[in-house]
């Protein structure tokens, strides 16, 4: 589906964009990305947003901004496949779901990944990064007995939602950067088959996608 229209300003590591690229992808649309350096953000971005972050989407002069609002918009302007559940008690508990997927496992997880690159924040205990990872690692055996409450092969069933496609960026992340994470399929076989489900579905290749960056207003 074409639509020239969407501008999609990304950042090709932000797990919130990624997760925008992937529901766009699911949904069949085309979009242009506008690609960030977050060291160097042109001025432009904050116009946009005055938290100065990705993502942000411009549509047709509107000015959308946070994954889970875009994602709103996505679902409502692009219905099939539907990726929230019909029955409105499933799709309350599915979008609770994604909720806690965003803040207790992406979050936690890239939050670890940021302070080992650029290093701890003042005030961080030393080991913040492990602290973090096993906190990611904590979330498996939770996740596993989401999956085992519906049967699977998605978090609400057979119906694969954006609970499910919150946590692709970990899905495919993880394996890349820290597989020693990874859950273990011995020990969390459906939360293992889950990611790699998530890996396998075409909307992944989403995750690695990346635009033409856009220069800061000082580089330019």
């Amino acid at each position: 589906m074409t639509n020239s229209s969407l501008k999609l300003w990304s950042f090709q590591f932000s797990p919130f964009a990624g997760k925008v690229r992937a529901a766009l992808s699911e949904k069949g649309v085309d979009y242009e990305i506008l690609e960030i350096n977050p060291r160097k953000r042109p001025e432009r971005l904050r116009e946009l947003n005055h938290f100065n972050r990705v993502p942000v989407l411009e549509v047709d002069g509107a000015v959308l901004t946070e994954s889970a609002i875009i994602c709103d918009w996505i679902e409502e302007t692009y219905p099939d496949p539907a990726l929230w559940p019909e029955d409105p008690a499933a799709r309350a508990e599915a979008r609770a779901t994604a909720y806690w997927i965003d803040e207790q496992v992406t979050k936690v997880f890239f939050a670890g990944m940021i302070k080992k690159s650029r290093g701890p924040a003042e005030g961080d205990p030393a080991d913040i990064v492990e602290q973090l990872q096993a906190k990611t690692v904590r979330r498996w055996p939770m996740i596993e007995a989401m999956l085992a409450k519906h049967g699977g092969p998605w978090i609400a069933g057979n119906q694969f939602t954006y609970a499910d496609l919150g946590a692709m960026p970990d899905a495919v992340r993880i394996p890349q950067w820290v597989p020693e994470l990874a859950p273990d399929p011995a020990e969390t076989p459906l939360v293992a088959a889950w990611f790699e489900a998530l890996r396998g579905r075409p909307s992944a290749a989403a995750i690695e996608a990346k635009g033409a960056e856009v220069v800061a207003d000082d580089q330019s």
